[in-house]
């Protein structure tokens, strides 16, 4: 479990985080959600050790961050940071392999069944040679979603294991650059790991990403959590009014077994437009 109590923090004189409290369960997908500023990735930042002037207590599986060795961390859990400027001509093999280093020698027995699972779990085993920098920013998140699950397994199959209270997985804006395919992949991924008992949390963007893969959004605003709950309760078009300025419209389809979010000028577009195609009948 992940406990997040009375976190606040500030960069010089402007506070970021206000007194944030939030608590997640291992085998879920949580989703951070929010306008520009909100604190999403500085609140995954934070829980990821990379800001440690921060006042409050974070908690992961009962242990007070700070008091956790930095070597204990990284066993624990892996992050998928929004920035990653990685200029050297390491190959795609090589950075993968990165995800092993936290384990000890006694610990890395499967070191090369792991990361090639990783690699082809991914779909970038056939670029294993090929040199980092020359991908494109797509293949390039693939590549350091394959290093990532190389460093959360112990085992070079998915399935192997239940990794309830072992393990968390931090991502921040992770199917960035990604093809639409990709993108379903690299989410849904994220949710065998939490079925696995990995408790995931990612930053997204995509309101109908987080719709169709989310178990709990939580929604920040000015640095705490303004909303946080299921889908259906989160996404409501008085929150997303609150914490984004825009009008929405929340609907629902079918053939989807999550809500549809579009802004009341799509909303609008999207009616005229069944209208039309009703009344060609």
């Amino acid at each position: 479990m992940l406990v997040v109590k009375d976190v606040s923090l500030s960069f010089g004189n402007v506070p970021v985080l206000a007194q944030m409290q939030l608590q997640a369960q291992p085998g879920e997908l949580c989703v951070l959600m929010g306008a520009n500023g909100a604190g999403k990735s500085t609140l995954l930042r934070t829980i990821a050790g990379e800001y440690k002037h921060y006042h409050g207590s974070i908690l992961l599986n009962g242990q007070e961050l700070h008091h956790m060795p930095v070597d204990a961390q990284a066993r624990q859990r892996a992050v998928l940071s929004q920035q990653l400027n990685l200029q050297m001509p390491f190959t795609v093999a090589e950075v993968a392999a990165m995800g092993r280093y936290a384990y000890r020698a006694a610990e890395r027995l499967y070191d090369k069944e792991i990361i090639t699972y990783a690699l082809k779990l991914l779909q970038v085993y056939d670029l294993k040679d090929r040199s980092y920098p020359t991908l494109s920013g797509g293949q390039q998140q693939r590549v350091q979603m394959a290093r990532v699950l190389a460093q959360l397994l112990e085992a070079p199959d998915l399935h192997a294991m239940d990794y309830t209270g072992k393990k968390m997985l931090l991502l921040d804006e992770p199917v960035t650059g990604m093809d639409i395919l990709h993108q379903q992949l690299a989410l849904q991924l994220a949710v065998q790991l939490s079925r696995q008992g990995v408790l995931v949390i990612a930053v997204l963007h995509d309101f109908q990403l987080a719709a169709a893969y989310a178990q709990h959004i939580f929604l920040l605003k000015n640095g705490h959590v303004y909303a946080q709950g299921p889908v259906d309760t989160v996404l409501s078009p008085p929150h997303i009014k609150h914490c984004f300025g825009v009008d929405v419209s929340v609907l629902h389809h079918s053939l989807c077994a999550y809500p549809l979010v579009v802004t009341n000028t799509a909303a609008t577009l999207f009616s005229s437009s069944a209208l039309q195609a009703t009344n060609a009948y």
